[in-house]
C-alpha cells in the first residue's frame, strides 16, 4: 500500500498576528500620503497680479492688479495674494511688468527707491523698445568743439535708467518729445549740467528687457 502524502493547511491570519496589523498600518499610511502629496499639487491659491507695468517708486494702486488662482506651492509665501495684504503706502521697488506676479519683495516704501525723476527733452521720434517700464541708456553727444581729445562725442551717462513716461508730444508737433526717466539719485547731477548747457542727451532702448529682442 502507497503512503499517503500529508496534506498542508494554510491557516487562517489572526487579526492580532502583529505582521498582519503592521501590513495594514504601512497600506493605510501610504494611501493617506499619497491622497495628501495629490491634494497639495492640485490645490490652488488666489495670487495678484499686474494688469499694467508698475515703475519704481509708483503706488500700488488695488485697480492696477487682478486675482487669478494659480499652484504656487512652496513659492507661494514669494508673492502676494491679496490687496488687503499691500502695505498702506506700498510703493513698486522695482518695475513690476504687465502680466507679472505680484512679489512681496517688489514692495516697499518711497524711502527704499533711490531713483529721482528727471524729464529728457528729445528732438526725434523715440524707438518704439524705449515705452514705461522698459530700461534705458541715456547718451550725452557734445557739441563737435568739444569732444575730447579722442575724438569721440558721445558718453554713456546712465547705464540703467528706467523709463516712467513717454510725453509725445502735441498732435501739431509743435513741442518737442521728452522721456520722463529714473535715475540713480548719484547720477542726477550730471544729467542736470547737461540739460542746463542744451547739450543733446539720447534715451536708448536695451536689449533683452521689457520685451526687446537682443
Amino acid at each position: 500500500m502507497g503512503v499517503t502524502a500529508p496534506v498542508m493547511r494554510l491557516r487562517r491570519p489572526r487579526w492580532k498576528d502583529p505582521r498582519l496589523i503592521i501590513g495594514i498600518v504601512l497600506v493605510v499610511a501610504s494611501v493617506l500620503m499619497g491622497s495628501l502629496l495629490v491634494s497639495r499639487l492640485s490645490a490652488t491659491t488666489p495670487v495678484l497680479v499686474a494688469r499694467g507695468t508698475i515703475v519704481p517708486g509708483e503706488e500700488i494702486d488695488p485697480d492696477q492688479l487682478t486675482t487669478v488662482e494659480l499652484r504656487l506651492g512652496e513659492q507661494e509665501a514669494m508673492y502676494v495674494g491679496s490687496v488687503d495684504a499691500v502695505p498702506e503706502g506700498a510703493v513698486a521697488t522695482r518695475t513690476i511688468q504687465a502680466g507679472e506676479l505680484l512679489p512681496v519683495s517688489a514692495l516697499g516704501q518711497g524711502a527704499d527707491v533711490p531713483l529721482r525723476p528727471v524729464v529728457i527733452p528729445v528732438d526725434a521720434t523715440v524707438a518704439e523698445s524705449v515705452v514705461p517700464g522698459a530700461e534705458v541708456e541715456l547718451w550725452h553727444t557734445r557739441p563737435s568743439d568739444v569732444q575730447d581729445a579722442s575724438g569721440q562725442g558721445a558718453e554713456l551717462l546712465v547705464s540703467d535708467a528706467v523709463v516712467r513716461r513717454v510725453d509725445e508730444g502735441s498732435s501739431l508737433g509743435m513741442r518737442s518729445m521728452a522721456v520722463e526717466v529714473l535715475v540713480p539719485k548719484d547720477q542726477v547731477g550730471p544729467l542736470l549740467e547737461v540739460l542746463a548747457r542744451g547739450e543733446r542727451l539720447d534715451v536708448i532702448g536695451v536689449p533683452g528687457t521689457h520685451g526687446i529682442a537682443p
